[in-house]
């Protein structure tokens, strides 16, 4: 069955990229009606299974993100455009999909092998276990047992999974950015491309020269990962401690800010190392220039390619959820001879259905944001290469298109 699962979300995945590349237009306009439309229906119901607050919440943001329509259809032009130029290069280099496709099954092996070492090391350092018998203010005895050795061995394994899985993927969007970066700077120049295997050549230099700058950014990331999931754990531990739940929830709170932010920065970060080969801190402080200096940071406010994606991400999710129930009414597996083990099936499904999309279209991502760093670093070649986003740039974001450097490629 999850088989089934694995090849449905990829195929969605394929129609979907090129029901993109057909309709891009379309499919923008689409998309953000399809988010009213799912944030007014779980309004309705949280309202309708009476929970009042959460359902409410949900309605007045979906009326109000309906509202934004009228100061957000303006941007439409610009990401159509935006979103033709990276499926284009995406059909120009196939290769981008296939890469992510590989990476999506090192990332799904890494993830089991990883769930096999988690229960095996709960296995073993059960033998670590300290018990100890306590009396309480009534005379009765109890008993209680801590096992430090057994925590740290979470920790660390919680934490050896955020920092390989950020590495995983970190390595497959550097080496997109690498290849819509070649793609941006030598498409129609007279030497041609600089090989003749572009995202071949990215990969290599994403596992070589840039694997140091990569490792380290997804440091920061699983680091803060590592916190927030410590913080989640006592959070279930201390229920009946209210201080303690609010304390947590709050630092919590307060690292999820700060974790959005990093893996912003971290995003256009790699598209400077993919191009440069820079250390991970100068390639950080270049992409700081670019976002605040350049007003990079307009053209990624009023790209609705999120939007797209998605959408698509929830529609293969549920389709390939309607698989697997299929699956099940049909087969009638004996391990599910009760039915008990339908909800976490199709809700398992759900979510690695979900997950594969983003991964395999992490090639529209990464091209968009490689899209905006190489015309903020090199305004010139787009106007060469696609003057229609150029000219719609230059009369929306003057700002940009005034070129910092192109000479450093390497």
């Amino acid at each position: 069955m999850w088989l089934c699962v694995l090849l449905v979300s990829i195929v969605f995945s394929i129609i979907y990229l090129g029901i993109l590349q057909m309709f891009a237009g379309q499919m923008l306009v689409i998309s953000f009606w399809f988010s009213v439309i799912a944030m007014i229906g779980t309004g309705v119901y949280y309202l309708a299974a009476k929970i009042w607050f959460a359902g409410a919440i949900m309605v007045i943001f979906g009326v109000f993100y309906a509202l934004m329509w009228f100061s957000w259809r303006h941007r439409i032009p610009f990401s159509k455009l935006v979103l033709e130029t990276v499926c284009h290069i995406t059909r120009k280099f196939p290769s981008t999909m296939v890469v992510s496709l590989v990476f999506l099954i090192i990332q799904t092996a890494y993830s089991a092998m990883w769930s096999l070492a988690l229960a095996g090391s709960f296995k073993y350092m059960e033998k670590y276990q300290s018990c100890s018998t306590h009396v309480d203010r009534n005379g009765r005895q109890y008993q209680s047992c801590t096992n430090v050795k057994e925590i740290l061995a979470w920790v660390y394994m919680v934490f050896s999974f955020y920092w390989t899985s950020s590495v995983i993927l970190n390595v497959l969007h550097t080496t997109i950015c690498g290849t819509f970066a070649t793609f941006y700077f030598f498409d129609g120049a007279p030497g041609g491309y600089p090989t003749n295997h572009v995202t071949l050549s990215s990969l290599k230099r994403s596992l070589t020269n840039s694997f140091g700058s990569i490792c380290f950014g997804s440091l920061i990331v699983a680091i803060i990962q590592t916190i927030r999931s410590l913080l989640r754990a006592l959070r279930n531990q201390e229920g009946d401690n209210i201080a303690v739940q609010l304390i947590a929830c709050c630092i919590d709170c307060i690292l999820g800010c700060i974790e959005g932010i990093v893996e912003f920065f971290n995003k256009y970060a790699y598209v400077e190392i993919a191009i440069y080969g820079k250390p991970f801190v100068q390639a950080a402080k270049d992409t700081w220039t670019l976002i605040k200096d350049r007003g990079v940071d307009a053209l990624i406010n009023d790209c609705l390619i999120g939007n797209v994606l998605q959408m698509g991400s929830f529609l293969c999710a549920a389709v390939v959820a309607l698989v697997a129930w299929l699956y099940i009414t049909i087969t009638k597996p004996e391990y599910n001879s009760t039915g008990s083990y339908t909800a976490p099936i199709i809700i398992a499904a759900f979510v690695i259905a979900m997950s594969m999309f983003m991964v395999l279209l992490k090639c529209i991502d990464s091209g968009a944001a490689t899209t905006f760093v190489c015309l903020a670093e090199d305004p010139d070649v787009m106007a060469r290469n696609n003057p229609r986003l150029f000219a719609l740039v230059r009369e929306t974001y003057p700002q940009v298109v005034r070129g910092v450097h192109a000479g450093d490629y390497y």
